[in-house]
């Protein structure tokens, strides 16, 4: 399928139009998911500019997630972004379900620990005070997805770590196993870029946006029950609010 037309326009850098430019063709299929886009020799003569200015376009779509860098073989379309909806509770395991991808969790380290100032604040627990830490890496058809480190206040999740934490979501252990209905959860968002221990553990670029998520849990009696921060893939991975109107 041949591409847009391209035009020059006056008052935008040069390297916004081309990504711009190149991310239309993207949208409308011309560059379908997964399949490789021109090199950048070809994109220089196409758009009659030069390597920097193509570099810099194409580096903004890698960092949105529209485009990933593989070495030696050249730049693709990612797949569509997964869609999480932020109005409820979360569960990866339905989520993952939902959007036609089979679920599994691997489980990186699982610890009781004291807990320091930045988790006893998050806890709402008295500093030293006994927690359970959770790191799982969850993926989706065999893809890493997303991080989470976990941690519950251990006086009300006893021996958690006994769980099946691989395989059952860790709200329905609260709530069947520990009798601790979830009420409400507080949630931040906000960009952040892969180091290299994230970046391999994902197997993706540095350049990639990550989306990073600080999730505390309440149960009756606006009792703290855990915190998780979690990563997710920001080429792969998307957060949508649904917003009510005014009454």
């Amino acid at each position: 399928m041949k591409t847009k037309q391209f035009k020059k326009k006056t008052g935008k850098p040069l390297y916004i139009q081309i990504q711009e430019h190149l991310l239309e063709n993207i949208e409308e299929g011309i560059w379908p998911e997964e399949s490789m886009i021109p090199t950048e020799a070809e994109l220089c003569r196409e758009y009659d500019v030069s390597n920097i200015t193509v570099r810099e376009a194409i580096k903004l779509l890698v960092m949105e997630g529209m485009l990933s860098r593989t070495a030696g073989k050249g730049t693709f379309v990612t797949k569509r972004k997964l869609e999480q909806k932020l109005n409820r509770f979360f569960s990866f395991t339905r989520w993952a379900d939902q959007n036609g991808l089979k679920p599994a969790s691997r489980i990186l380290r699982v610890e009781t620990m004291e807990s320091d100032s930045h988790i006893a604040r998050h806890l709402n627990r008295a500093v030293g005070s006994p927690v359970t830490r959770i790191e799982r890496l969850r993926l989706g058809d065999d893809e890493p997805l997303m991080l989470e480190v976990i941690w519950i206040a251990a006086d009300l999740c006893p021996d958690i770590h006994l769980k099946d934490l691989s395989n059952i979501p860790l709200n329905d252990i609260i709530s069947d196993d520990y009798h601790l209905p979830l009420v409400r959860a507080v949630e931040s968002i906000e960009p952040r870029l892969a180091d290299e221990s994230v970046s391999k553990l994902f197997g993706i670029n540095k350049e990639v946006l990550l989306l990073y998520v600080e999730h505390t849990a309440y149960t009756t009696k606006d009792r703290i029950v855990y915190f998780v921060s979690s990563t997710y893939r920001g080429d792969r991975v998307k957060f949508t609010i649904e917003l009510e109107g005014r009454t």
